[in-house]
């Protein structure tokens, strides 16, 4: 008789696993028109305020990108002295970081990113000036197999004074999808790649929130020099903690850290391999994909300014 309770127990907890496994596999992971979207096509809106908000209630936003490869950056990116106030978004000659560039009141024009700096730098998502996800390519053959990335976001003391801060994220590794969660309480950011929290850090002021007609989140400059796809957008009204990205990521990744709604990158290494020819391999051996890992966070532009 307890033979067959076991047995019983056991084909239960097996049809429910199963069960549980095809709700996750063919429930919709996203908000918004579709899945996913090309990286090379400017001003798609990915997120509507319908959908999802950034006001200045804590609040999560998850996507995923797949970087098929990123531009070759060329121009030396200038730095500028540690004064105060900072007047302007660029990285600081000490240590190569963004510190907070104070706005003239509340208008951000001063504080939007230098003509030299527009050289490597992408705005690859946006809601309006408010927050923005920047990513650059690469300066030489040791950082090609990432995308240095950080997030910009426009904080204040009150109405009348706002400031433009940054978030320095780690590189994001090439031909990987890269599921990505930014968590936003309070001046406190959180951001997770995969289930795991890479960065965590208190701004200097608070977070200001856009007018409800500038909620929608969009791609603002798609550009030919990128291929990929980024998507499966979903956002949250509360700020998600480490067991709550893990659920979510357990939702909407395998095992092999893609996305459960499609079975294989978009653009698969073999596919690109045969249509661009072995001499056109960006890194390592093109007859499979390489084994990439992020490096840990520092500071944006480690990756950006050096260059030869």
């Amino acid at each position: 008789m307890l033979v067959e309770l076991i047995l019983f127990v056991a084909v239960v907890l097996a049809v429910v696993t199963l069960v549980l496994y095809f709700i996750n596999v063919n429930k919709t992971p996203y908000q918004g028109a579709q899945a996913t979207y090309d990286l090379s096509v400017p001003n798609q809106l990915v997120l509507p305020r319908t959908a999802f908000a950034w006001t200045d209630a804590p609040c999560t936003i998850r996507f995923a990108i797949y970087v098929q490869y990123a531009p070759r950056t060329v121009a030396k990116v200038d730095c500028i002295e540690d004064t105060e106030p900072i007047t302007s978004f660029a990285p600081n000659c000490g240590d190569y970081s963004f510190k907070s560039c104070m706005c003239t009141a509340t208008n951000c024009s001063n504080c939007s990113l230098t003509s030299s700096a527009s050289g490597y730098l992408t705005n690859l998502l946006s809601i309006g000036d408010y927050v923005q996800l920047w990513a650059s390519g690469y300066t030489s053959q040791n950082d090609k197999p990432y995308v240095p990335a950080l997030l910009k976001v426009r904080t204040g003391t009150d109405s009348s004074q706002h400031y433009m801060e940054s978030i320095p994220l780690p590189a994001i590794p090439l031909q990987k999808w890269t599921a990505i969660t930014i968590v936003k309480d309070g001046r406190r950011f959180d951001v997770y790649y995969g289930s795991k929290l890479q960065v965590s850090k208190l701004t200097d002021y608070v977070p200001i929130p856009p007018d409800s007609i500038l909620q929608w989140m969009s791609m603002p400059s798609g550009s030919t020099d990128w291929k990929g796809q980024i998507g499966f957008f979903t956002g949250y009204t509360s700020a998600y903690y480490g067991p709550d990205v893990k659920k979510d990521m357990e939702s909407l990744l395998n095992t092999r850290g893609i996305p459960f709604y499609i079975d294989q990158p978009p653009l698969s290494w073999t596919k690109w391999y045969s249509s661009a020819g072995s001499s056109s391999c960006l890194f390592g051996n093109c007859d499979t994909f390489p084994s990439v890992s992020p490096p840990p966070g520092s500071p944006f532009t480690v990756y950006s300014t050096n260059v030869s």
